[in-house]
């Protein structure tokens, strides 16, 4: 018997379809990022060193770390920011067929009069679907190309229901009426979603910044105190300081716990903007910007504070 498959594959041409500026920054941010972690090993290695130690390997694999992930993240957000907005405006864009066809339009003539008023970001779709019809392109047609374009679930789901209604006939008016509800329905839902989610999301940054004030008090005190035994001790002589303890403040080493620590937080950051993003909006891209804003913070609360 033939197990059914649990997974779904993922599949770059259906998410960001004919979109090349996805490839560009993608291949931009790998050969800047892949540099970074170059330099990052040879400092590790000690081939390359900066006076004063105000670069080091941690920075320059921080660095190739969000420029792997900010770019791409970023791009994600400003295209699902377009998206929405178009979805938002396109059930007003189908009421207005519905009440253009009620009066007696037909579906051709409604679409052109209706791409003529102010959409928003929809605008510039609809006058792009007005053009294609003006060429002669059928109405099926203009609606699967402007599904491809726009390539959300919803935007395609609708122009496949609208389609089949066209084709089979019927009450065109309440098929577009239909359609605008069930947009409706969907934002509601989606609204919905994220006001629950996003207190888990909360929970989750809360819990990034107690941890990262537990390590920095724990660095403040226990270990701040560590180093100044460790300092006086050393400037002793070894008849005045008992053995052991000695020997245990001579094995401790500042900058290895600090990188320690920053290991620490920077898989903290990484985890919880992936896990945090990706619970409120639905989306790994959010994720990713979450994960980029995060370790952002790490790195400067490290460098200035640590």
């Amino acid at each position: 018997m033939k197990m059914p498959r649990l997974y779904k594959k993922y599949n770059a041409k259906q998410v960001y379809g004919k979109d090349r500026n996805i490839k560009i920054i993608l291949g931009i941010s790998l050969a800047i990022s892949g540099l970074l972690f170059f330099i990052g090993i040879l400092f590790f290695t000690g081939v390359l060193r900066v006076e004063g130690e105000a670069l080091t390997g941690f920075d320059f694999m921080t660095f190739g770390l969000l420029t792997t992930i900010g770019p791409i993240g970023f791009y994600n957000h400003v295209i699902a920011k377009r998206k929405k907005e178009i979805e938002e405006q396109l059930p007003d864009f189908l009421r207005e067929i519905s009440s253009a066809t009620s009066s007696g339009m037909t579906i051709f003539d409604a679409i052109i009069s209706s791409s003529q008023g102010d959409h928003g970001r929809l605008t510039y779709e609809l006058n792009m679907m007005s053009s294609q019809l003006s060429w002669g392109i059928p109405v099926s047609e203009a609606l699967e190309n402007f599904a491809k374009r726009i390539n959300t679930p919803y935007v395609k789901r609708i122009v496949v229901t609208i389609n089949k209604a066209l084709e089979i006939g019927g009450n065109t008016p309440a098929v577009f009426e239909a359609a605008a509800k069930e947009i409706d329905q969907v934002k509601l839902v989606e609204e919905q979603r994220r006001a629950e989610m996003s207190l888990y999301s909360i929970v989750i940054f809360i819990s990034f910044f107690v941890f990262l004030a537990v390590i920095l008090i724990i660095d403040k005190t226990i270990f701040a105190e560590f180093a100044r035994l460790q300092d006086s001790t050393s400037q002793m002589t070894g008849a005045s300081v008992p053995t052991g303890f000695s020997a245990m403040n001579k094995n401790i080493d500042m900058e290895a716990l600090k990188n320690t620590f920053f290991t620490f937080v920077l898989v903290q950051s990484v985890g919880g903007g992936l896990l945090g993003g990706f619970m409120m909006d639905g989306k790994l891209s959010s994720g990713v910007r979450f994960g980029f804003v995060l370790i952002l913070i790490t790195y400067f609360v490290f460098k200035l504070v640590f």
